[in-house]
C-alpha cells in the first residue's frame, strides 16, 4: 500500500504530536470525557486515550487504550484496560498478517478469538480517532462513498464482531473548531444493510479528525465534541 498523499500525511510528518479532549454526550446531556493523543513513531503511529462515563450515562465506565498502526494507517494493535465499578477486563488485539487474534481476560478466565483481516479491513473502536484512521487510508469528495468490511469492539467483552461499514460524505463546508472556524466534512456511517438512520454522522477537519457527533441523524443530539486540540507545527 502506498504511503498517504493526503494533507494528514504532509501535517503530522515523522515528528509530530496531536492530543485533543472531546466531551462526550447521552441523549444530548452532557455525561464525560475523551483525553486521546497521537503520536508518530520510527515504525508507524501510536494512539493511546482514557474515555470516563458517568451518569445520566447508563453505564458509567472508564477505559484506557493503546493502538498501534503501519505507516500506511493500518492497524495491528490494540490494547484496551476496561473498568465498570469494580470490575475490570483487559482486552488484548494484535494482527498477524491476515488474521486478527484477540485475547479476553476478565474474572480470572481468559478468552480467545480469532478471524480474516484483510488489508482493506478497518477497526471500529468507541473512540473518533479511530475514525480519523479510516480517513487517512481513503479520499472523500462531495458524494464520494467507501464500503469495506470492519471488526467492531466494544462492550461487553471488547470482543470482535464482524460487520460491513459504510461512509458516505454528503457535505463539505465550514465549522467551527477549536482552533476557530475551518473547511470540514461532514460523513453519514452505516452498518448496510441497516438504514442509515441507525448510523451516526459526523464533521472532521481535513485532516481527518472528527470536530463534532451525532446520534442517529439528527443534529441536535450530539454524541462527541472537540473542545481541545493541540497539534505539532508542520
Amino acid at each position: 500500500m502506498a504511503e498517504p498523499t493526503g494533507s494528514r500525511a504532509a501535517v503530522l510528518g515523522d515528528r509530530a504530536v496531536a492530543s485533543g479532549r472531546y466531551l462526550i454526550f447521552f441523549a444530548g446531556r452532557e455525561c464525560g470525557e475523551e483525553h486521546w493523543r497521537l503520536d508518530s513513531t520510527a515504525d508507524g503511529w501510536v494512539a493511546t486515550g482514557e474515555q470516563v462515563t458517568v451518569p445520566p450515562h447508563p453505564f458509567p465506565n472508564r477505559h484506557e487504550y493503546r493502538a498501534t498502526l503501519t505507516r500506511e494507517w493500518r492497524l495491528v494493535g490494540l490494547d484496551i484496560l476496561w473498568t465498570v465499578g469494580e470490575r475490570r477486563l483487559v482486552s488484548t488485539h494484535r494482527a498477524e498478517g491476515g488474521t486478527w487474534r484477540v485475547q479476553i481476560d476478565y474474572a480470572g478466565q481468559v478468552r480467545e478469538q480469532q478471524g480474516d483481516y484483510p488489508e482493506f479491513c478497518e477497526v471500529e473502536y468507541a473512540t473518533h480517532v479511530f475514525n480519523a484512521f479510516v480517513l487517512a487510508r481513503r479520499d472523500f469528495q462531495l458524494g464520494g462513498e467507501h464500503e469495506f468490511p470492519v471488526l467492531r469492539i466494544g462492550p461487553p467483552y471488547m470482543a470482535v464482531t464482524p460487520e460491513r461499514m459504510l461512509y458516505r460524505c454528503v457535505e463539505v463546508g465550514t465549522f467551527e473548531s477549536p482552533r476557530g472556524p475551518v473547511k470540514a466534512k461532514r460523513y453519514v456511517v452505516s452498518l448496510p444493510p441497516r438504514p442509515e438512520e441507525e448510523g451516526y454522522t459526523f464533521w472532521a477537519d481535513e485532516d481527518g479528525f472528527v470536530l463534532e457527533s451525532y446520534e442517529g441523524l439528527d443534529r441536535e443530539r450530539p454524541w462527541m465534541r472537540l473542545i481541545e486540540y493541540r497539534r505539532a507545527a508542520s
